[in-house]
């Protein structure tokens, strides 16, 4: 998590070392131009130190988009003034924490459940010896907020209006089941549909994606994006997967150099991972329709099956071994799903 902290006293200088002792070692400390002075801290090459020479409020339209984390150290109400303008919605904010000036509350202000401000807010407390304070409705009931639920399991919620609906009928006291049928499916798998009884004419229902599925992809020399973007589409619905489920693809260190491939990846906004030979060889007792042209050309047998196994956590299973389409391979592997 990249953190940085901010201080405007002296004593607020102190607990931002007492955080980076305790809490992120690579924290990254932004302190004014009169403390540094003060503590004659240009001349003592602090590591990760920034001095602030501008007005806290311009300094943050440089940061706020850099870090996920942004601990001030100050009070709570001159935070909120500073920060105002800079958030834009709580699925893409990162988490505001303030710590008073002598280290005795850590207070999450912004992004608790999806950016971690809730969560991080109990580490520094607990690594600086404060109290931490959690105002969200669902921490303060002892309940589990939907976007908390889906964050633990490094999810995409679906939709944030539906989040938002389901946890307060959670806050107000309202049963609402998470849906894992034991004579439909395992509990740790998926489902594709779920049976509810109830006798509510209205039911609120929202949809948690996991990000856990892996794409494993070969392809010809030269193959536009065009064609490889069709192909995934067409392998993600033919297997009822949402595209926000992809977590990452995975190819042989031989298409690195792909432009189809890069740019396909680009505009999908999905990462991508290249294995040498070496570690695809490790794995190769995976590939089960094994290519004799494949390996004649490059030393292997097989790209996309051992690609997605590596690129993966390595617990879960295949639900498309491999696919041709084309001058398109694919194979998926599912990732299992966990809390952490």
């Amino acid at each position: 998590m990249r953190t940085a902290v901010y201080c405007v006293s002296k004593n607020g200088y102190e607990t931002c070392l007492k955080i980076r002792n305790n809490v992120y070692k690579n924290l990254h400390i932004y302190v004014s131009q009169r403390v540094a002075n003060m503590l004659n801290l240009e001349s003592e090459n602090v590591e990760n130190l920034f001095v602030i020479n501008e007005r806290v409020p311009i300094l943050l339209e440089k940061t706020f988009d850099k870090y996920d984390l942004h601990i001030f150290v100050a009070a709570t109400g001159a935070v909120v003034r500073i920060i105002e303008g800079k958030f834009k919605s709580k699925d893409t904010d990162p988490a505001v924490i303030t710590v008073d000036d002598h280290a005795n509350f850590v207070i999450s202000l912004l992004s608790g459940h999806l950016g971690g401000a809730n969560e991080e807010c109990r580490k520094i407390a607990d690594g600086i010896g404060a109290i931490p304070v959690i105002t969200t409705a669902s921490d303060v009931g002892g309940k589990i907020a939907v976007d908390t639920l889906s964050q633990k399991i490094k999810a995409k919620l679906e939709s944030l209006d539906d989040a938002k609906r389901v946890t307060s009928l959670i806050v107000n006291g309202e049963n609402v089941s998470i849906h894992l049928p034991k004579n439909i499916v395992e509990n740790d798998k998926n489902c594709a549909g779920a049976i509810i009884v109830s006798n509510r004419k209205n039911i609120e229902i929202s949809k948690i994606i996991p990000k856990n599925i892996i794409l494993g992809i070969g392809c010809k020399r030269n193959t536009p994006k065009e064609k490889i973007i069709e192909k995934i589409n067409y392998v993600m619905e033919t297997q009822n997967l949402e595209m926000d489920s992809i977590k990452k693809a995975a190819s042989a260190w031989v298409k690195s150099d792909e432009i189809g491939l890069l740019e396909a990846m680009t505009e999908l906004n999905i990462p991508i991972e290249f294995f040498e030979k070496e570690k695809i060889l490790e794995v190769e007792n995976l590939v089960e329709e094994r290519s004799e042209f494949v390996k004649n050309q490059i030393g292997v047998y097989g790209v996309s099956e051992p690609c997605a196994y590596l690129a993966s956590s390595k617990k879960g299973s295949f639900l498309v071994k491999k696919v041709k389409l084309g001058e398109v391979t694919i194979s998926i592997f599912e990732e299992e799903i966990y809390f952490e």
